[in-house]
């Protein structure tokens, strides 16, 4: 049966550092671990990382980048009838800058209403933006106008990030670039999860519900096959029941955040830690039962699908 051990590790701020010492002669593996300082974890444990933002935030930001472009577009026109540019070539690039940025605004808006935006939508958006960010830099206008497009800009990074897009205004050359990249400018974002679109909140709570059946299916194989091998009763199924216990309460505390609205890339990550011990065992050590084997790489696939929902960059080791 299944132990319940406590006190083995501390699951406060770090991970662990584990390495194995192999018996070549009786096959016998010994799992030794050490506690480090979460200064060591990946980048995308760090605190600070922002929570995973649901369908109705980013509807928000699309309302409010809606609303700006309208504000924006008024205090440009403003501008220009009262500029140099008024009547040249340089007022007619502006407004067809600013026409096809409002083009891709309205084929996000209408993809992601029908749950298909993706990065490249998102990537597209800022390229138009780009060409009109040139333009501003290059060419100052009045101070409302000014203001207006910081503003938006400043709505459009909020798409980015939500879209784990990472985006630098500055890869278009700075103001010199202007009139900006002509089509087929290689995009400066890069999309950072592996998704082909963004997963609504149905589908990421549709992830974690396979998890969680998953787990148990996975933790029942587990402690048959513990029982029927040279494990049984020793230092070593403690361990593995110790790791077993620490996933699941990783994983049902991602589930409470989720619920929140506030889960975040290092709670997907704390949850992979903790799997990737099991992981490490389950490679390491063979069962003449094969249910705990599958189980787990059924396990593994879904856990895959929940690193890129929330753009955390896995490897299993």
């Amino acid at each position: 049966m299944l132990r319940n051990c406590f006190g083995i590790f501390n699951r406060g701020n770090f991970q662990f550092l584990h390495k194995r010492v192999f018996d070549t002669f009786g096959g016998f593996v010994t799992l030794v671990f050490a506690m480090i300082l979460a200064a060591t974890a990946p980048a995308s444990a760090q605190i600070g990382q922002p929570y995973r933002l649901n369908d109705k935030q980013v509807d928000q930001i699309l309302k409010r980048i809606e609303k700006q472009s309208d504000r924006f577009r008024s205090s440009l026109d403003s501008a220009l009838d009262k500029s140099r540019f008024n009547g040249s070539s340089r007022e007619d690039d502006i407004n067809a800058f600013v026409k096809e940025f409002y083009q891709e605004t309205k084929r996000l808006r209408d993809r992601f209403e029908s749950h298909k935006s993706t990065a490249p939508d998102v990537e597209l958006v800022l390229q138009r933006a780009a060409r009109i960010d040139g333009f501003m830099r290059r060419y100052p206008l009045t101070t409302r106008a000014q203001e207006d497009w910081s503003v938006l800009r400043s709505y459009l990074d909020q798409l980015a990030q939500a879209y784990n897009v990472r985006w630098q205004w500055s890869g278009y050359g700075g103001p010199a670039a202007y009139p900006g990249p002509p089509a087929g400018y290689p995009v400066t974002g890069t999309v950072v999860s592996n998704l082909p679109y963004r997963v609504t909140d149905r589908e990421v709570d549709q992830i974690l519900k396979r998890i969680e059946k998953q787990s148990d299916k996975f933790r029942s194989a587990l402690d048959s096959a513990l029982d029927k091998s040279r494990f049984d009763g020793t230092r070593q199924e403690d361990n593995i029941n110790q790791f077993v216990k620490n996933f699941y309460n990783d994983t049902k505390r991602l589930r409470d955040r989720f619920e929140e609205h506030k889960s975040t890339a290092a709670d997907v990550q704390s949850v992979l830690d903790r799997a990737s011990i099991i992981d490490e065992f389950m490679r390491r050590n063979r069962f003449k039962k094969k249910d705990a084997v599958n189980d787990w790489a059924r396990l593994r696939e879904d856990l895959n699908d929940l690193a890129n929902v929330y753009g955390v960059d896995w490897r299993w080791r």
